[in-house]
């Protein structure tokens, strides 16, 4: 606990590791010794935190994947901004559109990385600590993260019919 007495911080830490442990975003090798194979880089990770509109604390697992060599196939993957947002809205409005929006709360954890790197965990990974563990999943921080999750999300809509491709 905090010397202030609350626990909001530990609490987003522990509920960020409990969705990583839900989406199996990461495959442990044991601990001690274990070495993935050579094409496997190691990385560091972190949290980052922050205070959302709705005062919900939240703590973001982040990988270090700026300091790994770029994957070598595309890792673009497009931003919206928000006056095309507003322009699509007010566009909805004026024509009686009902508009919808929505937040996928773990969203990189969806889609599965291309990149093969690791980490060792740390203290706040608990009964993980100095447990190596394979990054499986799309962490915020690697490179190609943004593409896998962008083509996790085409191929969804695509299977619900909301695409033409």
């Amino acid at each position: 606990m905090a010397m202030s007495g609350n626990t909001c911080w530990a609490d987003a830490m522990a509920l960020e590791l409990a969705q990583h442990c839900k989406y199996k975003t990461y495959k442990d090798l044991g601990k001690g010794e274990a070495k993935p194979g050579p094409a496997y880089q190691r990385i560091n990770v972190h949290f980052v935190f922050d205070v959302k509109q709705s005062f919900k604390y939240k703590a973001q697992l982040v990988a270090g994947g700026h300091k790994t060599a770029p994957p070598k196939d595309s890792v673009y993957s497009g931003d919206v901004s928000l006056w095309s947002i507003c322009l699509a809205l007010l566009t909805g409005e004026i024509n009686g559109l009902e508009t919808w929006v929505g937040d996928i709360a773990v969203a990189y954890l969806e889609a599965y990385t291309k990149e093969l790197v690791y980490f060792v965990a740390g203290t706040k990974f608990g009964e993980l600590y100095g447990h190596t563990l394979l990054i499986d999943k799309a962490l915020y921080g690697l490179h190609s993260s943004g593409a896998r999750f962008y083509e996790r999300l085409l191929d969804s809509l695509c299977a619900t019919k909301y695409c033409s491709l």
